[in-house]
């Protein structure tokens, strides 16, 4: 009855549920669920449908999100649907009607509660795990995986994500530690998508049939061989604004991936007189801006330049990213929602699932910002992107555009364009708080267990019988390899001579010198032996490559593994030509033909595939001076190291020397691999035990259980990145007779923000605290460099005297030119140091620490957009 009335609901808007969304609202009666489907497919129905149940049971459900943002749409969306007396809101610094039935926070707020034993977690009924594919992120991913670990049996788990390769693999560790699980996958999109690639003033498909349009590579060809001066960016972003508004596919968002470069393309479409809005529609938007503006002072909307984005929000278009006062970007959600806004310049927000379809989506390139470097987009970054394309109900096809640039690579786009994603990698680790929380309810071994159950080492077994397996295949390539070398040398056994070899230590300088003159010779000399149809093995620049010679001369023309035809000189090999015998070359066709290139490629792969496994020739990436070595009485006494032929003695041996030294590797990785977690929280433990945070249990080692120090109880309630940080250094001195207002800058360091700045502190007490701040730093990354791990971030003091001066009661625009901080970098910060602040005040080990902070936290609450 509950899922007929709930289909019932969705039919009488005029939508119809797709196949998938009714398995798995179906499956979710009866057992948890892990949804994969493309963005914009509907997967957030079935969350709905957990809330459904939830009401109807009179269970509770925890709906996460990645970020703040996201939790505040989905609490605004739920409170609209079901009401705002059935929904509360949790998010670290803030906290709305914390005994709802229904309960949006962000992921870290659930793992916390979990961990501290919360009243509430008894009452879970339901769990949602939107955006779960963020468990292979870098740096928060370890929250996701610690929430499926903990979460209780009796709460059924929704787990939603974007689509990954390994669903199977994923499903299957969910099935491990959490019992029976639907997987429901799907892999269409509800509206459908054309790529295009905005070249010589036309928007170019980038494919035609299913195959790569030739036109574009053509034209691409064209544009890379006869290069000119090429449009500035603004040009580039109004001819393709134009070519949208002529084909009428705006709505759009374009992702620039610099909040500058955002700011300044809005700055350059105000300055050309732009104006994407009717004159009904500017008033629609002058009226709802005029509703802000009445919140906010003149003198703050100087400093979050109101007038610049309402300016630009009347004319129908706006930025989007994370240095925007947040009041305004949400305006500008609404806005597009709306129809108010036409096009939107955003950084990477809005790719992680902020309900803003358009019709169209332009990426101006093909990389990001990581938060410390440009990286290159993966697949299923780019997928995600552009799926916000296409406004299921509205538009018939969803449109993405990139635009061309000199540095853009069209094979490279078809690749990303052609749906491949990338698999999910889990990136966890125990952290000390973690770990400090499970021995406070578990033996030191069931703890150390739960570790072992983690997806990072359910990855890790899976790798380690791949290892293992290489590592047999390995031991019996040597075995054959030696057979055939122990009849090599008459003086005695060259397989025993080589391994004694391998242990010698480094040679002299003079003995070093010989050996590079003569390794220069041989590879001068395999260079003169090369010849057509022959197949060699060579390090390029160090750089291992495989090739067939076509033609010799000053320099070799190749075919790779990549069938591609390539030129070597000789003065780029950094090893000999090892040949590998010839290969049937096809007779009367040309090279120059990719089928044909193609041929002698997989011919290739047949021949070396095993070598390239087993790392048969990895030794010709190896320095030249491992051909000189130090003399030993173990080297003199071996009958080999006085063969007149000892130097071709070693080269016939260097397949086995190589089998050798990928046998060491492997066997390194595979005592790495075994229970990798679990050695990870040993360390972990380790510090923390080093540091008197955890002592022997009073009933002796055998009860196995662990005891908690009195600080240890402090680092439970500290969930922050920065965790055992906070807690060596607040019991400095230096922090003993802050006020509230220094106390509040100093914890600011905690947030470990380098957008806040890196500027030392100039004040007497603030530059004591960041001189204890930074002892701290020096010596936990000492004992931790003691257990081969590192879990302490780098502080950064930038923000210590903005925040000083916010909690004295400065005003937000001197407060943010004292900092030289962005206003929505501010307020992200301020909001995470609220929450900080506030774990101090729980967990606090003194009165006088305790009231500080609480102190501190409601200083810097002052503002009401906090």
């Amino acid at each position: 009855m509950i899922l007929e009335n709930f289909v019932d609901r969705y039919r009488a808007r005029g939508i119809i549920l797709d196949d998938f969304q009714l398995e798995a609202i179906e499956a979710l009666e009866s057992r948890d669920v892990l949804v994969s489907a493309p963005t914009g497919a509907g997967k957030t129905v079935v969350a709905e449908y957990a809330v459904e149940l939830a009401l109807a049971h009179s269970k509770r459900c925890i709906y996460t999100a990645p970020i703040k943002a996201l939790s505040n749409q989905k609490f605004r969306d739920l409170s609209e649907q079901i009401g705002q007396d059935y929904v509360g809101l949790l998010t670290g610094d803030q906290t709305i009607n914390r005994d709802a039935p229904i309960l949006v926070v962000t992921t870290e707020v659930l793992r916390n509660m979990l961990f501290q034993r919360d009243d509430i977690v008894a009452d879970i009924g339901y769990a949602v795990l939107d955006e779960v594919h963020y468990l292979s992120d870098e740096f928060r991913g370890p929250v996701w995986e610690e929430i499926i670990l903990q979460l209780p049996a009796h709460a059924r788990l929704v787990a939603l994500s974007a689509t990954i390769s390994n669903v199977e693999e994923f499903a299957s560790w969910l099935r491990s530690v959490r019992g029976a699980t639907a997987v429901v996958v799907s892999t269409e999109r509800p509206v459908p998508l054309v790529q295009h690639v905005a070249i010589n003033r036309r928007l170019e498909p980038l494919f035609v049939g299913g195959k790569m349009n030739q036109r574009l590579v053509q034209a691409d060809a064209a544009l890379s061989a006869h290069r000119r001066r090429r449009p500035t960016g603004f040009a580039r972003r109004k001819r393709v604004l134009n070519q949208l508004r002529d084909a009428d596919l705006l709505p759009a968002i374009e992702f620039i991936f610099s909040r500058k470069g955002c700011d300044r393309a809005v700055a350059d479409l105000l300055d050309a007189g732009v104006s994407l809005n009717r004159a009904d529609q500017q008033r629609e938007v002058r009226a709802r801006l005029r509703k802000l503006r009445a919140d906010v002072s003149e003198e703050d909307q100087r400093a979050v330049r109101f007038g610049f984005w309402a300016k630009a929000m009347t004319r129908g278009f706006c930025a989007h990213h994370a240095g925007m006062f947040p009041a305004l970007k949400e305006l500008a959600e609404d806005l597009m929602e709306d129809g108010l806004l036409k096009l939107v310049y955003a950084t990477g927000t809005l790719a992680l699932g902020i309900d803003m379809p358009v019709r169209t989506v332009v990426l101006e390139e093909l990389q990001r910002w990581n938060g410390s470097d440009f990286v290159p987009l993966s697949a299923t970054e780019y997928t995600q992107l552009i799926g916000r394309a296409g406004r299921r109900g509205k538009d018939k096809v969803g449109h993405a555009v990139v635009i061309h640039t000199d540095d853009l690579d069209v094979q490279a786009l078809a690749d990303l364009g052609s749906g491949r994603v990338e698999p999910l990698e889990s990136a966890f680790y125990p952290s000390y708080n973690s770990v400090a929380n499970l021995l406070a309810f578990h033996p030191y071994e069931d703890a150390r267990a739960i570790m072992g159950t983690s997806f990072a080492q359910y990855q890790r077994n899976a790798e380690l019988g791949e290892v293992r397996g290489r590592i047999t295949r390995v031991r019996a390539r040597l075995e054959a390899v030696e057979d055939v070398l122990a009849g090599e040398c008459l003086e005695g056994s060259l397989p025993d001579y080589l391994r004694l070899r391998r242990k010698a230590k480094r040679a002299s300088k003079s003995e070093r010198k010989r050996a590079k003159r003569e390794y220069r010779q041989r590879i001068a000399d395999s260079w003169d032996e090369a010849a057509t149809g022959h197949l060699y093995a060579f390090a390029r620049d160090g750089e291992l490559d495989y090739g067939v010679v076509l033609s010799v001369g000053a320099k070799l023309r190749l075919v790779d593994l990549n069938a591609q035809m390539t030129w070597l000189r000789e003065e780029e090999l950094s090893s000999e030509l090892r040949d590998l015998g010839t290969i049937a070359m096809p007779f009367g066709l040309s090279p120059k033909k990719a089928e044909v290139r193609a041929d002698i490629a997989d011919a290739m792969w047949d021949a070396v595939g095993e070598r390239i496994e087993l790392g048969t020739d990895r030794d010709l990436t190896g320095s030249w001076d491992r051909f000189a070595v130090t003399s030993s009485t173990e080297l003199e006494a071996h009958p080999v190291h006085h063969c007149p032929d000892l130097a071709s003695h070693i080269r016939a041996g260097s397949e086995f020397t190589s089998l050798l030294a990928s046998l060491e590797n492997l066997e390194a990785e595979s005592e790495a691999y075994d229970d990798s977690v679990a050695k990870e929280f040993d360390a972990t433990a380790g510090v923390l035990f080093r540091l008197g945070y955890l002592q022997p249990g009073d009933k002796g080692p055998r009860s196995g259980m662990v005891k908690l120090a009195a600080g240890a109880a402090m680092l439970r309630g500290i969930h922050n990145e920065a965790d055992l940080l906070v807690c060596q250094s607040l019991s400095e001195a230096a922090f003993a007779d802050l006020t509230p207002e220094e106390f509040a800058g100093a914890c600011s360091a905690f947030l470990c923000d380098r957008r806040l700045g890196i500027d030392r502190p100039t004040g007497g007490a603030l530059r004591e605290a960041w001189q204890a701040i930074e002892r701290n730093v020096t010596f936990l990354t000492r004992v931790e460099e003691g257990f081969a791990i590192l879990r302490t971030p780098e502080p950064f003091p930038g923000g210590m005297e903005a925040f000083t001066a916010w909690a004295g009661g400065h005003n937000l625009e001197t407060v943010l030119a004292l900092g030289n901080l962005v206003v929505g970098d501010f307020i992200s910060a301020n909001r995470r140091l609220i929450d900080l602040l506030g774990q101090i005040e729980t967990v606090a080990p003194s009165e006088r620490l305790r009231d500080v902070a609480g102190q501190a936290a409601r200083l810097i609450r002052r503002w009401q957009w906090l």
